[in-house]
């Protein structure tokens, strides 16, 4: 029979959080349940991840399968599972987080009759105290209709790139692919990124599906990891930047292409605005200075886009306002402020 949709399961020292992962893809319809491929990807754990899965796999041989190999990091396993997928469609699950089970149900029957290359769906943060945000990305678009991606970046320039919201055409990434760096975080950025550049058509299913725990400790998108993985940051975003620099370069970019764009431009600006969260030093000030100019150099025309105030200020004081800017940041960080 064939799949309907790959779910890429990583997993490395996941025995504590992988179960209620595993058990979110069991869906109470049966035939729709055989169209699952639910690939674990055991990065090396040296705890009980395998043994939980091969469980999983023996009670659901059709539905699951267990990939284990050398600890690479993530970027290994989107790689390891855009090549071993089967499903038509494809997407990403951590080992940490979890669908609702009636949502991913939902998708599956939408995915039967689907011919978009990229299909959003909603998604939850959760907080480790149950407190939880839904993120609607499919509010403003007829459901029942697939669209040109320039239609919808001319109705959300700021649209979503998030993996959380993606499930993308299995055919169309892999053709696109370009193998993520191992042993480097942030690497779904590219991920996203990538099957976003080679998809012509979007649609939207209405449904939270994806359950995004927040405030674990060591988790990527704390401020103590951005700062110890400021490097690898770098590097995935410098894949955006390769991509979206030439679109950038054009007259007047428009469609797919702006998105793109705006999208490496936002990922750019982000890392000044955690430099400036980041407690100020001299070290730091440098640092910051050395990513700006390398995006000045580098990617100008990217770099001309970035036009928020922190960016204007710096660039205009030739960053002398850095330790200025990062104490009006921090304070912003510390009262509720978004990065």
């Amino acid at each position: 029979m064939e799949k309907l949709l790959t779910v890429s399961v990583a997993a490395y020292n996941g025995a504590a959080t992988l179960q209620k992962a595993l058990e979110s893809c069991l869906v109470a319809d049966e035939s729709l349940q055989a169209l699952l491929d639910v690939i674990i990807i055991d990065d090396g754990s040296t705890d009980g991840t395998a043994a939980l899965a091969q469980a999983f796999v023996q009670a659901h041989p059709g539905s699951f399968r267990l990939v284990s190999k050398v600890n690479g990091g993530y970027g290994s396993t989107l790689n390891t599972a855009v090549e071993l997928a089967s499903g038509r469609y494809f997407r990403t699950l951590d080992c940490d987080d979890w669908f609702d089970t009636n949502a991913l149900q939902t998708l599956l029957r939408r995915l039967q009759n689907c011919t978009a290359d990229a299909v959003y769906t909603n998604y939850r943060t959760v907080q480790e105290n149950g407190s939880g945000k839904a993120f609607d990305v499919c509010c403003k678009f007829d459901t029942n209709r697939v669209y040109a991606v320039g239609e919808v970046q001319q109705a959300t320039p700021d649209l979503c790139m998030e993996m959380h919201a993606l499930t993308l055409c299995t055919k169309t990434l892999r053709a696109a692919w370009r193998p993520m760096p191992e042993h480097c975080s942030y690497t779904d950025m590219g991920y996203t990124f990538v099957g976003m550049a080679a998809a012509q058509t979007i649609c939207f299913v209405p449904v939270v599906l994806y359950q995004y725990r927040l405030g674990r400790d060591g988790q990527s998108v704390s401020m103590a990891s951005y700062r110890a993985h400021t490097q690898d940051y770098i590097r995935v975003a410098r894949i955006l930047l390769d991509v979206a620099e030439p679109l950038a370069a054009q007259p007047a970019p428009a469609g797919r292409d702006l998105l793109l764009v705006q999208r490496a431009r936002d990922v750019a600006q982000y890392l000044i605005e955690l430099y400036l969260r980041f407690p100020p030093d001299r070290e730091t000030g440098l640092a910051l200075r050395r990513y700006d100019e390398m995006l000045c150099q580098t990617y100008p025309h990217i770099a001309a886009m970035m036009t928020n105030k922190n960016t204007r200020l710096l660039r205009a004081g030739r960053y002398l306002p850095y330790r200025t800017l990062s104490a009006w940041a921090r304070g912003k960080q510390s009262n509720g402020g978004i990065l």
